[in-house]
């Protein structure tokens, strides 16, 4: 799935985290982030993975620029290990689980001009709050 990065409708909902996320539906997105858990990934490692991501941090569009011209950023993007991916479907989610994330994060269910935003930011809240279940390195 690491090619759903270059999908010309992905979006960076976080640039500084290099977080990113595809809609597939109204109800379902995709989302992917550096596997800050990976030992190649943590702020302490001497890897080069960890130079690139800072190197990119805040810059998500050169990342997948570069993608497509430097080796070393093409095999950082397309090393699953190295991300936290997967996607989430609003049926995956009762009322109350629901209301509950995004009132983990202070909305409010009206807080939201349609369905179609409100479900990207429950499924982007409970991808935030659930980053084991993401992993591709284990």
């Amino acid at each position: 799935m690491m090619q759903n990065l270059f999908n010309p409708n992905i979006t960076c909902t976080d640039p500084d985290n290099l977080q990113f996320c595809l809609k597939i539906s109204d109800r379902e997105f995709w989302y992917c982030e550096p596997n800050i858990y990976n030992e190649k990934c943590m702020p302490d490692s001497d890897a080069s993975e960890v130079e690139l991501f800072e190197r990119y941090k805040s810059n998500p569009k050169k990342l997948l620029q570069d993608a497509q011209t430097d080796e070393e950023v093409k095999a950082l993007v397309n090393n699953r290990q190295l991300w936290l991916t997967a996607s989430s479907e609003m049926n995956d989610f009762t009322q109350a689980e629901q209301i509950e994330l995004l009132d983990d994060y202070g909305y409010k269910w009206d807080d939201f001009k349609s369905d179609v935003e409100r479900n990207q930011i429950i499924c982007e809240n409970f991808s935030e709050q659930n980053p084991m279940d993401f992993r591709n390195d284990i």
